[in-house]
């Protein structure tokens, strides 16, 4: 496995920042270019999280919740279809997973989930992830956004520099993902992309035990 950084100059530590509030910035235009949160607020409360709403981002990816009350796949999809059917959208692929297809096998999961590849006017490409809940109980992925916002601005900048390294590997983000990033940072101690790996491979380790 090649070497991965321990160090991050102040001047990469500036890029990387731009270009987080870049994204953000570029994030919200498409919002608004599929006109997405108004599609969705005809099924319930639709809120931005994730990355976009932490405002970690080092990627083209946006993340989108909607609390409904148990809407069928024929109301999601008629609801979405504006933004389906928008010619920047090149792939739109769906999955049910209700009763025991539920992503964690909890009732309380259970969610219409869309992936959506979009393509902006600039020829940006993005992903986007819509979940539409059956329930309009209040989710934890606000309250979680809102921690990471309110971290230390060093615990922040770690977060932002693993997940540039990682984002450019194969196994990000199915394999690991943000949420492996922030408990390393934020339990484990993690500051740099080597120290990540390391807490992998402990993890790895552990599991194997």
């Amino acid at each position: 496995m090649q070497d991965l950084p321990t160090r991050l100059s102040p001047e990469q530590a500036d890029a990387l920042w731009a270009r987080q509030a870049a994204l953000q910035a570029e994030a919200a235009e498409v919002l608004a270019q599929l006109d997405l949160l108004a599609c969705a607020s005809r099924l319930g409360v639709p809120e931005q999280i994730g990355s976009a709403a932490s405002g970690l981002m080092v990627w083209r990816d946006l993340d989108i919740g909607v609390r409904c009350r148990a809407p069928g796949a024929g109301e999601v999809l008629t609801a979405l279809l504006p933004v389906l059917a928008h010619p920047g959208v090149l792939e739109a692929h769906y999955r049910e997973e209700t009763g025991e297809r539920s992503p964690t096998g909890r009732p309380q999961d259970q969610r219409h989930y869309l992936v959506l590849r979009y393509r902006t006017p600039a020829g940006h490409a993005w992903k986007i992830d819509i979940s539409v809940w059956r329930s309009d109980a209040p989710r934890p992925h606000l309250e979680s956004a809102r921690r990471l916002r309110e971290l230390d601005p060093e615990l922040r900048q770690a977060i932002l520099w693993i997940k540039d390294v990682w984002s450019r590997r194969p196994e990000y983000p199915e394999q690991i993902g943000g949420v492996d990033i922030y408990a390393a940072v934020v339990e484990h101690g993690a500051r740099t992309p080597a120290d990540f790996r390391a807490h992998l491979e402990a993890r790895s380790a552990a599991r194997c035990t």
